[in-house]
C-alpha cells in the first residue's frame, strides 16, 4: 500500500514537473514572440504554402531542392487558421513547445536514477536556447522537423525498451514525416542507424537474432517510405545554383555550429566565446559524467549517436554544398543537449538527494543557462528585412499605376504575399530583374534583358517605378537595374532602407528618352574617354554623373561608368568616384570597388557587351556651400602604376 502511494506521488510529481516545464518554454515563447515582417526565406516559404496545390508540388519536384510535408502541413494550417504572419509563425512556435515535451519523454527513458532532472534539462535546453529560438518563430521547416525528429527519438527508443505494433508504426511515421520536411533529416537518420546498430550488438551477444531484426525493422520501414522521392532528390541536388563555388573549412562550420546553438548567431562570434566555453564545457562534462557513472552510459551513447554522427555528415556536406548556416546542424541539438543535461544533472545531484528538490535545482539552472546568454548582447537574429514596411510605403506614397521592380526577380515571393495585403488593396504591377523563381548565381542581369524590361515599363508608362532591393548582387551584380532609369527619370527616393532592403524610387520619366536608349544603347549619350590603364586589360569606354541641381546635404551624385572586356585579365585594377574640391585639395566622399562591382569581376564580362559600374556618393554634412568636382579616379591596387583621374564635371551645393 505503501509502495503504491509512493509511487502514485512519484508520478503526481513528474506530471507537476513537465508542466512547469512546459508553462515556462511557453512564457518564454510568448516574451520573445515577433511582431516584425517575414524576411525573404519566410515570404518564400508563405508563398509556396499558400498560393495553390500546383505551386506547392512544382516547387518542391522542379524548382527548388525541398520536400513538401512542411508545406502541405502549412497550407492546411493556414487554410484553418488564416494567413497571417502571426498565424504562420504560430505553427513553428506550436513545434518547439512539442519538442520540449518530446525531450522530457527521452530524459525519462535515459536517465535512471535522474529522469526527472535529466529531462528538465534536456528539454529547456533543446526548447529555450537561442538558436532554437530563432528558428521557433521562423515560417520555415526546421522548427517543425526538429519536433517531429525529437519524437521519433522518443518512439525509437520505447521500441527498443518494449516493441510493439503502435511503437513501431509512430516511430515509422514520424520518421518519415521528419524525411519528407528537411533533407538534412538524413544526417538525424543516420544517428538513428547507430543507435540501432549499439542496441542490435548488444542482443547480438546473446544470439537473440530476433531482437536484432526487430532493432533494425522500425529504420528500415521508415527508409521504403522515403525510397520514392530519392530520385527527385538526386535530380533536384545536381540543379541547385543558389551558391557559389568554394569550400568551407570544417573548423569554420563547427564554430558557426556553437555559435548559432548558444547564442543565434550565423557568423563566428568571437566576441562571446565566454558562452560558447560554457556549452561546450557542459557536453564534455555530459560525455565524463556518462563514462563514470554506469547507470548513465545509456544517455551517453544515445547522446554521442544523436550529436556526432550528425556534425560529422552535415560539415561534410557544407565542404560539398557551401552554403553555411547554423540551422543545417538541427539534427545535432538534441544529442548535444542531452549530454549537456546529463553534466548539469549529475553536478546538481550532489546538491540533494530529494527529487523533488533536485528537479527544482534543475528547472531553474537550466533555464538560466539558456535565457542568460541574451544578456551578453552578443545575440544574433533573424535578417531584419522589413518587406511589409516597403509595400505599405509603396501602396500609401504611390498609385496603383505604379511599376515595381524586383531587383532581383526571385523577390516575386514577397510581392506575391506583402502586395496582397493592406494597405496594398489594388495589386502593383511587378518585374523581376531578371525573371527568375530560385537564386543562381550563375545568372546575372545582362543588358539585353534590362533593355527588354525598361521597353516594357516606356509601353505603361507608369508615373512612379520603385526598385526593392535585397542581396541584389546575386543576380544584378553590376546595378544595372538602375543604369537607364537614371538617364530617363527624376531620383527622388535614393537607399531608402527598410531593415536590410532597399527602396528606391523614380518618378517623371521621360519615356522617349527610355525608349531611344533602350533601343539603340546607353553609351551614346555619355562621354567617351577609350582609356586602357593597363595594356590589352579592360577599357573604360564612357562615364558621366547624375546630380540635383544644386545638389544639398543627404542628396546622391551618381556616377556611371561602361567598360569593356580586354584580351587579359585585370584582377587588381579598381575605380574611385569621387566628390573633391575644385583644385582636388580635400577629398569628402568616395566609393572603390573593382569597375563593375565586388562581385563582377572582368573574368564575367562578355566580349562585346559594355560592363557597368554604378557608385554612389553621398553630400555630406561637412561639405559648406559652393561648386565641388566629381571624379573618376582608376589604379592599381598593388599601386603597380600612377593612378589617372578623370574630371567629370562640377556641381553645386547649396545650405
Amino acid at each position: 500500500m505503501k509502495s503504491m502511494t509512493t509511487g502514485r506521488a512519484q508520478r503526481l510529481c513528474t506530471t507537476w514537473i513537465a508542466l512547469a516545464i512546459l508553462l515556462s518554454v511557453t512564457l518564454v515563447l510568448m516574451l520573445n514572440f515577433p511582431h516584425n515582417s517575414f524576411w525573404y526565406d519566410e515570404a518564400l516559404t508563405a508563398y509556396v504554402a499558400t498560393d495553390s496545390w500546383e505551386t506547392l508540388w512544382r516547387w518542391c519536384v522542379e524548382v527548388d531542392i525541398q520536400v513538401p510535408f512542411h508545406y502541405i502541413v502549412l497550407r492546411l494550417w493556414s487554410f484553418v487558421a488564416g494567413k497571417s504572419e502571426f498565424v504562420l509563425r504560430l505553427l513553428s512556435a506550436f513545434a518547439i513547445l512539442l519538442t520540449a515535451a518530446a525531450a522530457i519523454n527521452i530524459g525519462k527513458r535515459l536517465g535512471k536514477p535522474f529522469s526527472a532532472s535529466l529531462g528538465i534539462a534536456c528539454s529547456i535546453l533543446l526548447a529555450l536556447s537561442l538558436g532554437t529560438l530563432w528558428i521557433a518563430y521562423e515560417v520555415r521547416a526546421y522548427a517543425f522537423a526538429l519536433m517531429l525528429f525529437t519524437w521519433a527519438t522518443a518512439f525509437l527508443l520505447a521500441v527498443f525498451e518494449r516493441p510493439s505494433l503502435w511503437r513501431v508504426l509512430g516511430y515509422v511515421a514520424l520518421m518519415s514525416a521528419t524525411l519528407y520536411t528537411h533533407y538534412t533529416a538524413l544526417a538525424g537518420f543516420a544517428a538513428h542507424g547507430i543507435i540501432a546498430l549499439g542496441t542490435a550488438l548488444s542482443v547480438l551477444r546473446r544470439l537473440r537474432w530476433c531482437a536484432v531484426v526487430k532493432a533494425f525493422l522500425p529504420l528500415f520501414l521508415a527508409a521504403l517510405t522515403f525510397v520514392p522521392w530519392l530520385p527527385i532528390m538526386i535530380a533536384r541536388g545536381s540543379a541547385d545554383r543558389s551558391f557559389y563555388s568554394g569550400q568551407i573549412a570544417p573548423d569554420l562550420s563547427l564554430r558557426v555550429l556553437a555559435g548559432f546553438r548558444v547564442l543565434g548567431r550565423q557568423d563566428d562570434p568571437e566576441a562571446a566565446l565566454l558562452w560558447i566555453g560554457i556549452y561546450v564545457l557542459l557536453v564534455a562534462g555530459g560525455v565524463l559524467s556518462g563514462i563514470a557513472l554506469p547507470t548513465l552510459r545509456r544517455a551517453l551513447g544515445v547522446g554521442l549517436a544523436l550529436s556526432l554522427p550528425p556534425i560529422a555528415i552535415t560539415v561534410l556536406l557544407l565542404m560539398l554544398n557551401p552554403k553555411l548556416t547554423g540551422r543545417y546542424f538541427w539534427t545535432a541539438w538534441l544529442g548535444l543537449d542531452l549530454l549537456a543535461g546529463v553534466a548539469v544533472t549529475v553536478a546538481l545531484s550532489a546538491l540533494s538527494q530529494r527529487e523533488s528538490v533536485r528537479s527544482l535545482l534543475t528547472l531553474i539552472t537550466a533555464l538560466g543557462l539558456a535565457v542568460l546568454p541574451s544578456a551578453s548582447g552578443e545575440r544574433g537574429t533573424p535578417p531584419k528585412s522589413d518587406f511589409r514596411g516597403v509595400y505599405a510605403h509603396i501602396c500609401t506614397q504611390g498609385t496603383p499605376e505604379d511599376v515595381i521592380l524586383l531587383r532581383d526577380g526571385t523577390l516575386f515571393v514577397a510581392h506575391e504575399y506583402y502586395g496582397k495585403l493592406p494597405p496594398c488593396e489594388t495589386p502593383r504591377y511587378a518585374i523581376g530583374m531578371p525573371e527568375a523563381l530560385v537564386p543562381d548565381v550563375t545568372r546575372y542581369l545582362d543588358l539585353g534583358t534590362l533593355q527588354a524590361k525598361m521597353r516594357e515599363i516606356a509601353a505603361r508608362r507608369p508615373p512612379n517605378v520603385w526598385i526593392i532591393s535585397w542581396q541584389a548582387d546575386i543576380m544584378d551584380p553590376q546595378a544595372l537595374t538602375f543604369a537607364l532609369l537614371d538617364f530617363a527619370g527624376q531620383h527622388v527616393e535614393v537607399n531608402r532602407m527598410f531593415g536590410d532592403v532597399r527602396l528606391d524610387r523614380y518618378t517623371n520619366l521621360d519615356f522617349a528618352l527610355l525608349e531611344r536608349l533602350a533601343i539603340e544603347g546607353p553609351t551614346t549619350q555619355s562621354d567617351w574617354f577609350n582609356i586602357a590603364p593597363v595594356p590589352d586589360g579592360a577599357t573604360l569606354l564612357a562615364a558621366r554623373f547624375f546630380a540635383p541641381k544644386p545638389a544639398r546635404v543627404g542628396d546622391t551624385v551618381v556616377v556611371q561608368a561602361w567598360w569593356r572586356r580586354g584580351a587579359r585579365l585585370v584582377p587588381t585594377l579598381r575605380a574611385s568616384a569621387r566628390l573633391t574640391t575644385l583644385d582636388n585639395g580635400w577629398l569628402y566622399t568616395q566609393v572603390d570597388q573593382p569597375p563593375a562591382g565586388w562581385k563582377f569581376w572582368d573574368d564575367r564580362w562578355t566580349d562585346g557587351v559594355p560592363a557597368f559600374g554604378r557608385y554612389e556618393l553621398v553630400v555630406t554634412e561637412d561639405m559648406p556651400a559652393g561648386r565641388y568636382a566629381v571624379r573618376y579616379v582608376l589604379y592599381d591596387a598593388n599601386g603597380a602604376w600612377q593612378p589617372i583621374t578623370i574630371t567629370l564635371g562640377e556641381i553645386e551645393v547649396v545650405r
